[in-house]
């Protein structure tokens, strides 16, 4: 009996950054305006920045739309506008405006990742991965290009490809954050456990817990590599973490569920199926509420689980 599937859902922190990306959600790199010994005017560009960092979005782009229109610095308003069209998940818009900046400036050293980026979002992998590939030939230590990269690799279904892209990104680790990190290694054992390369999936799952221990991600995929494995009581231990720090998890309770099944532990095994049932329906997930109870039911019929 296998586990459902492993978490591809990328972990939200406040507005989306790429979504659970920050859902990048994978951060967006903002770029410094350069000020002369002479202070210069608070230009409608500098306006638009304070604004996007303090995550006034609408205001930021009246103000970027201000600085396209004053014809300075105008692939830089477009780029922003990009970025802040990426921040408001309307990744449509975040092209047009690439291309816009793209076209004042061909070789602008923001607005091809963030094309690269808001393609991905649009499911459009190819461009995504020829936009990043052009970028990273400027740019050949751009970290966070080739973990995007892989992304887009892997959704296109080349996991071999993805797993190549990121590496690639660690080798330019130095410039990600801790929570960048875990994403990444994350995404790398997810990479390998499509492989079938389970040692290799448990490492980097180790490694994306021991860069962030509040990541319930990576607690979560470790849990099922954990099983595949048959190493049952550290899946319940990654799990029961998952559910530390998110008590609403339902898959957590259903995937739990399942081991503890297995280990004979039947009472905790229906709890388990009839917490992840009321949680899937409370969420709307009315197929895995009934997958849940189903599950309950079977095990209500069985001989070996009464009394």
């Amino acid at each position: 009996m296998s586990l459902p599937t492993f978490w591809r859902k990328r972990k939200k922190v406040g507005k989306p950054l790429l979504g659970k990306l920050v859902s990048l959600f994978l951060v967006l790199v903002t770029w410094g305006v350069m000020e002369g010994a002479i202070a210069a005017p608070y230009s409608p560009l500098k306006q638009g920045i304070e604004a996007l960092q303090q995550q006034h979005y609408e205001a930021a782009l009246q103000h970027f739309a201000a600085a396209a229109e004053s014809g300075q610095t105008v692939g830089d308003a477009y780029s922003y506008q990009c970025l802040t069209f990426l921040m408001l998940n309307k990744p449509q818009q975040a092209t047009e405006h690439c291309q816009a900046a793209l076209k004042v400036d061909a070789e602008h050293p923001q607005a091809r990742f963030y094309q690269g980026l808001a393609h991905y979002r649009l499911g459009q992998f190819e461009a995504a991965i020829a936009a990043l590939n052009h970028h990273l030939a400027a740019h050949p230590d751009d970290s966070r290009a080739y973990y995007n990269c892989g992304l887009a690799k892997f959704a296109q279904g080349d996991v071999r490809g993805a797993i190549a892209q990121y590496h690639q990104a660690l080798t330019y680790a130095a410039a990600l954050t801790t929570m960048e990190m875990s994403n990444l290694y994350n995404d790398l054992g997810v990479a390998y456990w499509a492989t079938d390369a389970m040692p290799e999936a448990k490492f980097a799952l180790d490694q994306a817990v021991a860069m962030d221990t509040q990541d319930t991600r990576a607690y979560f995929n470790r849990g099922c590599i954990c099983h595949h494995l048959g190493h049952y009581q550290a899946a319940l231990q990654n799990f029961e973490q998952v559910l530390a720090l998110d008590p609403h998890h339902a898959s957590t309770y259903l995937n739990r569920g399942i081991v503890q099944q297995q280990l004979g532990n039947l009472s905790a095994a229906q709890q388990d199926y009839q917490t992840a049932a009321e949680q899937f329906r409370q969420q709307g997930d009315l197929t895995h509420a009934q997958q849940a109870q189903l599950r309950w039911h079977q095990l209500q019929k069985s001989p070996a689980a009464v009394g």
